[in-house]
């Protein structure tokens, strides 16, 4: 094999193995096949899903409603004051960056009093790294407990890593779909690096 091949070859197969460990992430239309509209049972379609950080919310609804992000207590009382956000672009993305409690209602014509309002939990992501360490199993009631031992060192567990996703991420990655696909977003960047990688080793 030319020396030229070989590096083509090594190229090739370093920016492979980091493809394959981009990140995946699933887009949830919300309501489902209704939408962000009151024909829609949102409590259930909440209860039914899964939320991760990473994320992405697609609401998708006419000119007749929006999307208010709101706090608990403007969500119990479907208040439209002071959104956190508010969209109205009748298909909007929003990423699930960061793990708790997410509020939205709409906030036109009284909808949100008649129903049209999500709360949802967002988990860890399914990436998240996290190392444990099982609990010693304590004396029991009829054993002296051992003397303690000296230790040089603590161990503690680890802290978990989550990936969050910025607005633009949200923007690149939507797809009417509400399964779980590959994020292409975060591979983007090494797969047009190849071509030039391979034009320069040429």
């Amino acid at each position: 094999m030319r020396p030229g091949w070989a590096v083509k070859a090594i190229l090739v197969i370093i920016i492979t193995s980091i493809l394959i460990r981009c990140v995946s992430a699933t887009n949830h239309t919300v309501g489902g096949s209704s939408g962000w509209d009151l024909a829609s049972n949102l409590q259930a379609w909440s209860s039914a899903t899964t939320f991760h950080v990473g994320d992405f919310l697609v609401f998708i609804y006419t000119p007749v409603h929006d999307v208010l992000e709101v706090g608990k207590s403007d969500f119990e009382m479907c208040r439209v004051s002071h959104p956190l956000n508010a969209y109205r672009d009748g298909e909007t993305v929003i990423s699930l960056s960061s793990e708790g409690s997410r509020y939205f209602i709409c906030g036109r014509h009284g909808y949100c009093d008649m129903g049209l309002k999500l709360q949802l939990q967002v988990l860890p992501s399914l990436n998240t790294t996290t190392a444990t360490i099982a609990p010693a199993a304590g004396p029991s009631a009829h054993e002296n407990p051992p003397p303690p031992q000296p230790s040089s060192s603590s161990t503690s567990p680890l802290s978990p890593i989550n990936s969050n996703s910025s607005s633009s991420a949200a923007a690149c990655c939507h797809v009417n779909s509400s399964r779980s696909l590959i994020n292409w977003c975060s591979c983007f960047p090494f797969i047009t690096t190849l071509p030039l990688l391979l034009l320069l080793s040429s």
